[in-house]
């Protein structure tokens, strides 16, 4: 009896234990479902939000915003105390300010670059404008974010913005265009060989709000990302360009330098130039009424001599008609640069600068077209080379019928 009795009680402690730890394990796998489900949801969640984010990112339209208003013109302002510097930049002024409305809302942009083209009322240099930046934003990488500082003549039609909008609508997510109406600043030079509008990029320093910026003429094709000639190393200098040649330099201004840049493509260090205040003495001398061999580049060579720089022949070359125009060209720089650095650019370009091949692609002129054609017979020839290259890149924009018509050419 006794031993029937302990089992008895050591069955029933034995359930109670089993009961417990029973009630413990289910207890336990209930709160572990608990806890995924809560993990579960909010992951879910998360991915819901992100999505509707995505959702309203990608559901907005490519849509074009216009404004005329640009707070770092302002801001630029405030920060210069000189009188004369804000009574020059009260003949600035914005006339649009260009994006897209993905843009606007896309507030983490990476590999900013500036660059600044002038543009005056000429009816034909727009569309050669529009080819040259049609060359750079064809050839951004995806994370690069472009933004067009364009400085117009007084004189320029609004109209032609309309233009520059197609661009913005097969690039609408690498740039942003900003209309400036430079007033009457250079006036003095308004009779001078070259327009006013050359003179522009003097002032840049004064109002747009960056630390650097990359001055490209219309005539120049672009076939790289800009990103590595942006952030190059300005190494104390006020200016990179590529070497060129003037048989005085700028001697006959009282200064003997080995050298001289050309200031068709050049990379400007904004914040070195206003932190020296070379500003005003570029502008003093651009309105002085003297004669200046290839003016606005001379007035660049003179002022900020001796911090001028080179940029290598990767990043901007020529366009040499043949081996003879490359020699002729070494042999009158003072500061010699090797041949095979020269020619090794001319196969892989970053920018091309249409200078030396004359009359230019786009001239309306049949004697070009007979030019070209004789020299498609030369092997060692390059103009019917970079005729057809501006062509190509003419064709792929939304205007090449209206090119066609001053060019000459016909549709290709």
């Amino acid at each position: 009896m006794k031993m029937k009795k302990i089992i008895k009680i050591k069955k029933k402690n034995f359930k109670r234990k089993y009961r417990k730890i029973k009630k413990f394990h289910y207890f336990k796998f209930k709160n572990a479902k608990i806890t995924k489900f809560i993990i579960i949801s909010i992951i879910i969640s998360f991915i819901g939000y992100f999505h509707l984010i995505y959702m309203k990112f990608h559901s907005l339209s490519d849509k074009i915003i216009e404004s005329s208003e640009y707070e770092n013109l302002n801001l630029i302002k405030n920060k210069s105390t000189d009188y004369d510097s804000m009574k020059l930049l009260g003949e600035i002024n914005i006339i649009k300010h260009l994006f897209s409305e993905k843009i606007k809302n896309y507030k983490r942009r990476k590999n900013i670059i500036h660059i600044t083209v002038s543009l005056n009322n000429n009816e034909n240099y727009k569309y050669i404008l529009m080819v040259s930046m049609y060359s750079v934003l064809s050839n951004c990488n995806k994370k690069t974010f472009v933004i067009y500082h364009i400085l117009c003549s007084p004189d320029f039609n609004e109209l032609s913005i309309e233009i520059f909008k197609s661009l913005l609508n097969k690039f609408s997510h690498n740039v942003e265009m900003i209309f400036y109406n430079m007033g009457n600043i250079f006036m003095n030079r308004r009779k001078s060989f070259h327009t006013q509008t050359t003179f522009y990029r003097l002032v840049t320093p004064l109002f747009i709000d960056s630390d650097r910026i990359i001055h490209l003429d219309g005539d120049t094709l672009t076939f790289k990302d800009l990103n590595e000639m942006y952030n190059l190393d300005f190494n104390d200098n006020y200016i990179l360009g590529l070497y060129d040649y003037l048989s005085k330099g700028v001697d006959y201004l009282g200064i003997k330098s080995n050298i001289y840049i050309n200031a068709g493509v050049i990379l400007i260090n904004l914040k070195k130039i206003r932190e020296d205040n070379k500003t005003f003495e570029l502008i003093n001398l651009a309105n002085k009424k003297i004669d200046l061999k290839s003016e606005d580049q001379t007035i660049l060579n003179y002022i900020l001599h001796p911090k001028i720089g080179r940029l290598n022949s990767k990043y901007c070359i020529f366009n040499f008609e043949d081996s003879s125009d490359i020699k002729v060209y070494i042999d009158k720089l003072r500061t010699k640069i090797p041949i095979e650095e020269v020619e090794e650019a001319l196969k892989n370009p970053t920018i091309i600068h249409n200078v030396v091949c004359y009359p230019k692609p786009w001239d309306i002129n049949t004697l070009y077209i007979k030019h070209v054609s004789s020299c498609a017979q030369r092997d060692d020839c390059s103009c019917k080379k970079y005729f057809d290259i501006w062509h190509n890149f003419a064709n792929q924009t939304d205007y090449y019928e209206e090119i066609s018509k001053f060019t000459g050419v016909k549709k290709l």
